[in-house]
């Protein structure tokens, strides 16, 4: 999958159209988007407008997370694309998700049967907004179904962080294994796992508008441990009675509350 980055230079926005600029190293072209119409109009030939007219279903999404942050005229925006790149749709919840990274190849497969004789981490997270407490609680388990439980309380965090660290911790765990399972109720976390740190990690971890990503420290230090393996990703909706899963999250709670 090839990485392309270019600069997007918002001209104007009138009404339902913008106008901008996209360039790279090489080429500059002027754009149109219409985003209720999903269109977008390019007036010249070049090959970048040809890349930009294949990738946009990318180019869109980017738009649209910028109109939704308020976008303004002459705002640049820093845009990593990546060709043939396989982005989540809502059934693939319903499946095991797969990335594998054992050679410089990623590839995102999805399965309605998991993998065999694969470790697995069950996590979850909780906060408490009333007394800026957090906590996550987990387990690994081996193929042979051994456990090993954890869990941890910060002061301050949140829900989002809290899922993430408890994933984090659980890969700590498995750092010399090659196929991990992780299961968690956090869409946030798979989504970021399968997805957004592949795009981040070309844009030195800031998001299009240049602002930090949120939780950077703990993304890159999962992403480098998800490295040279593959990885599953098993959803499981939250209170939906998973006994693994319904454990993680009272282990959560009780480390939270300071309960024995």
């Amino acid at each position: 999958m090839d990485v392309i980055k270019v600069m997007l230079q918002i001209k104007s926005i009138n009404g339902d159209q913008v106008e901008c600029f996209l360039s790279n190293e090489v080429e500059k072209i002027h754009l149109t988007y219409l985003p209720t119409l999903g269109e977008i109009k390019i007036d010249e030939e070049s090959n970048l407008a040809a890349t930009i007219c294949k990738l946009k279903f990318q180019f869109e999404k980017v738009m649209r997370s910028a109109i939704k942050g308020n976008l303004k005229p002459n705002q640049t925006i820093n845009c990593v694309f990546i060709e043939d790149f396989r982005f989540l749709e809502e059934a693939d919840f319903n499946t095991y998700i797969r990335v594998d990274r054992r050679t410089d190849e990623l590839q995102i497969t999805t399965s309605k049967i998991e993998t065999k004789s694969i470790h697995k981490i069950y996590a979850d997270g909780s906060h408490s907004t009333e007394f800026n407490q957090s906590a996550y609680g987990g387990f690994t388990e081996d193929p042979d179904g051994s456990q090993q439980i954890y869990s941890r309380m910060i002061e301050g965090g949140s829900s989002n962080m809290m899922e993430l660290l408890a994933v984090l911790d659980g890969l700590q765990r498995l750092k010399t294994v090659e196929k991990i399972q992780i299961n968690t109720d956090s869409r946030f976390v798979i989504r970021g796992l399968v997805q957004w740190v592949h795009f981040w990690q070309h844009n030195n971890w800031q998001t299009a508008f240049g602002r930090d990503v949120q939780f950077s420290e703990y993304w890159q230090e999962v992403n480098e441990l998800c490295k040279g393996k593959l990885m599953e990703f098993n959803w499981i909706k939250g209170h939906s009675g998973d006994e693994k899963q319904d454990f993680c999250h009272r282990l959560a709670r009780k480390t939270m509350n300071n309960e024995q």
